[in-house]
């Protein structure tokens, strides 16, 4: 390689004043962000030492809702796809005009009606090139 295209490091561009100032900032902000953070965890520890009780208690903590005091239904209670009561009224679309025929073509699920992150299972989306078959 060519030295036309070799650069020499900045660090050689630097006088040893510079060099020592360099150093001597960087070595005065990490003392200072260690003093920082060790105050902040000696305040935390400070803090949760002796918390203070509520009168009577936590009525989020002592009132359990009804669902956690129950066992909730069987496993397989119901039948594997049914939607949930919230979202009963969601169904797979199928696309129009996409395809000839309804054997090869795309089913979209309704997104704007779900809440939450999670796609319930009969909505997922779906591909076919030959339709499916129940095997």
């Amino acid at each position: 390689m060519s030295s036309r295209f070799l650069r020499r490091a900045p660090e050689n561009f630097l006088g040893p004043q510079q060099v020592r100032d360099v150093r001597a900032g960087r070595r005065g902000f990490l003392a200072g962000a260690l003093g920082s953070a060790m105050a902040a965890a000696a305040t935390g520890v400070a803090a949760q030492s002796n918390p203070l009780p509520a009168a009577g208690g936590d009525p989020n903590i002592l009132n359990l809702p009804d669902h956690s005091k129950s066992l909730g239904q069987a496993v397989a209670a119901r039948g594997y796809g049914l939607p949930s009561v919230w979202e009963k009224n969601l169904q797979r679309r199928e696309s129009p005009g996409l395809t000839r025929v309804s054997q090869s073509s795309v089913s979209f699920c309704p997104l704007q009606g779900l809440f939450g992150i999670i796609t319930p299972n009969g909505l997922h989306f779906e591909r076919h090139h030959q339709g499916w078959w129940d095997i």
